[in-house]
């Protein structure tokens, strides 16, 4: 399935086949290549979703619009009772992630910012003659965070800041439940599940942050970000010929609770070091409930993710009076574990290195570009179809190349 959405339609499409569970970390060109290692500084509107307690390091109104695409792929290859069956490509396709960045100060120590931002997607996508179509032949999950922030300094070196997260999600999967049964045509019938928030928006959470000044060079800051009980409503439709069934359902599917530390340090007038770690409570998603129509009967999907880890680290270096390099290193743990069941995620660790530049074309005009490479490290995990029959899944050649751009106006 190929998608290229924009902000006017508010909606967006991801690959989390290359990060952990259905997390995205693409808010601005700056927070990619710096790979989210900016939660003791803020360099632009990014701070909104990294750490708002980083908006006070902004000290001009400040607009900012751009995006990152992602283009995933990898091989997926299946065994089953003792036969192993050629490697299937997975390629959900190309997807741009667009967003958009306000930052405001305002008087007293107060900062204002307004984020929306791409942070949760998911694309999979198999082979018609996959024998795993029965669990998923495509999935994918959009979801976009509109985020009001307000940051207080509330000394020269301790800040705090924090805001809403209103999600805006999307839900959408088909598959052939009949494609496990050898005497049946696995294209004889087609589930469509089609799930989405009341007018778009499906829930609210929150997030709060905080950044300490150690030393003139040296900063550490720390973000918590809420768990949101998301509740998806739409259609399902049962697809026979001739026949077509279909009827209102709905599916919950949280998102987890997140906590995230890292440190930036000037460790001279030109270069600078960033790290960061993080975690994610995908553990918490243990099974997703789906009420359908009667026609399908009600269906549970367990997946029996695990919580992930993530780690990166950044170097930069100011190599000109208006150019600025960056390279980062992230590891982000799998969450998938070896006996699940379902296929929306494939299993594997990845390794992201990413660069960008920083041109600064005027005194109030900035560019930044990024590109990005998410390499998938090769897991198995095993799973069982409705007939007892164990399967075993594994991702080869998984790679997914980002790149983006985003414009900055400060006023």
């Amino acid at each position: 399935m190929k998608k290229i959405l924009s902000l006017t339609v508010a909606i967006f499409a991801a690959s989390a086949a290359f990060s952990s569970g259905f997390g995205l970390y693409e808010p601005t060109a700056v927070g990619t290549s710096y790979g989210g290692a900016l939660l003791g500084r803020g360099l632009d509107g990014s701070a909104n979703s990294i750490n708002p307690a980083t908006l006070d390091d902004i000290t001009n109104i400040t607009v900012q619009a751009g995006f990152v695409t992602e283009h995933p792929r990898g091989r997926i290859k299946i065994s089953r009772g003792g036969i192993t069956h050629r490697a299937k490509p997975l390629d959900p396709g190309f997807f741009v992630l667009p967003h958009f960045q306000v930052v405001a100060p305002a008087l007293w120590g107060f900062t204002f910012g307004l984020g929306i931002t791409p942070e949760y997607g998911l694309g999979s996508s198999y082979s018609h003659d996959s024998l795993m179509t029965w669990s998923s032949k495509e999935t994918t999950i959009e979801g976009f965070v509109i985020n009001p922030n307000l940051s207080y300094r509330i000394t020269d070196d301790w800040s705090i800041g924090g805001g809403a997260r209103l999600l805006f999600f999307d839900f959408e999967q088909y598959s052939y439940p009949g494609a496990y049964a050898a005497d049946i045509n696995p294209q004889a019938a087609l589930i469509r599940n089609h799930l989405h928030g009341n007018n778009g928006l499906s829930s609210c959470g929150w997030q709060i942050g905080t950044r300490y000044k150690v030393l003139d060079n040296l900063s550490v800051g720390a973000v918590y970000k809420s768990k949101i009980d998301t509740r998806v409503k739409g259609h399902s439709n049962l697809r026979y010929p001739p026949y077509v069934l279909g009827g209102a359902a709905s599916a919950n599917l949280d998102v987890p609770q997140s906590i995230a530390a890292g440190l930036n340090w000037d460790i001279t007038q030109d270069w600078h070091l960033g790290a960061m770690v993080s975690w994610t409570d995908w553990s918490e998603l243990e099974r997703i409930d789906f009420n359908l129509p009667a026609s399908q009967g009600d269906k549970t999907t367990k997946l029996r993710w695990r919580d992930s880890w993530r780690v990166g680290i950044a170097p930069s270096w100011d190599f000109a009076r208006d150019w600025t390099a960056v390279v980062s290193y992230v590891y982000d743990s799998n969450v998938c574990s070896s006996d699940q069941e379902s296929t929306m995620l494939p299993p594997g660790d990845r390794q992201i290195i990413s660069g960008g530049l920083t041109w600064r074309l005027t005194d109030n005009l900035q560019i930044d570009v990024t590109y990005g490479l998410v390499v998938m490290g090769c897991k198995s995990m095993h799973m069982n179809d409705p007939l007892g029959r164990k399967y075993r899944l594994e991702c080869h050649r998984g790679l997914s190349h980002a790149a983006g751009c985003t414009l900055t106006y400060r006023f």
